[in-house]
């Protein structure tokens, strides 16, 4: 592939850049195609260390809905005492599977995001800080492919699939790289998760040579409401000094 540099530094920093900014798909819990025909749902995931289970930030989601379809999300970022660092605005409108999206951090300036150009093509765009200029590329879409909070209707679309226990590959665009890269999402079992019937699910990259660098994000999706209720894996989110943190993020609904 061509984005694979013969130099392992080199390969590290790209995909050190790129997990980095893949994970935001999944903080977007699902809710039922059913829930609401006109109006807003309100909902908030909480991410805590991975290892030492310390509150890291919170995520608060407000959903727009119109007769019975999702148009629009923003999602505001907080720390621990309650101070926004960030905001995403994010639109259905033309694409469920790959909405249009700008994210942007308050604290340095990142910024990341996605623009339809038409059926089969997105333009995709990022900035690392507030002095860096915006770096942009319109790439191809087609085919199985998902985009930011597109991920949770790809998992409902494919949803009769997943539960079967079938693997399947599809494109994940990442804005940080202006690419998209293969991937796969499979059922690692069925059980119970505070209570409810639960789906297990695992997204890995599909080439053996990035698995390396890129590590497998744990899902956990209420059966019935094909909600998701658990994320564990590398976060966008920085701390103080620029690294990723490890998470495990809840959600649940207000």
């Amino acid at each position: 592939m061509k984005y694979i540099s013969s130099h392992n530094n080199n390969l590290k920093l790209c995909f050190f850049h790129k997990y980095r900014n893949f994970v935001f798909l999944f903080l977007f819990p699902i809710i039922p195609l059913d829930s609401l025909d006109t109006g807003k749902i309100k909902y908030n995931g909480t991410a805590y260390d991975l290892e030492t289970g310390n509150l890291l930030y919170k995520d608060f989601h407000e959903e727009t809905w119109e007769n019975g379809r999702h148009i629009s999300s923003i999602i505001t970022y907080k720390d621990p005492e309650g101070k926004t660092f960030a905001k995403k605005r994010i639109s259905f409108s033309k694409s469920r599977t790959l909405p249009e999206f700008q994210l942007e951090d308050y604290r340095d300036g990142y910024l990341e995001g996605g623009a339809l150009r038409n059926e089969n093509s997105v333009k995709l765009f990022f900035r690392r800080k507030f002095e860096d200029s915006i770096q942009e590329k319109t790439i191809g879409s087609g085919g199985l492919s998902a985009l930011d909070g597109g991920f949770d209707y790809f998992v409902i679309d494919h949803w009769d699939e997943l539960m079967s226990g079938k693997k399947i590959k599809f494109n994940f665009l990442v804005p940080v790289e202006r690419d998209k890269f293969e991937f796969f999402a499979e059922k690692t079992k069925e059980g119970e998760y505070n209570g409810k019937p639960a789906l297990y699910l695992r997204l890995k990259i599909a080439s053996s040579i990035l698995s390396v660098f890129v590590k497998p994000i744990d899902l956990v999706y209420d059966i019935q409401s094909k909600r998701i209720m658990e994320f564990r894996g590398t976060s966008n989110i920085n701390d103080e000094n620029g690294k990723s943190y490890k998470v495990k993020i809840v959600y649940g609904f207000r």
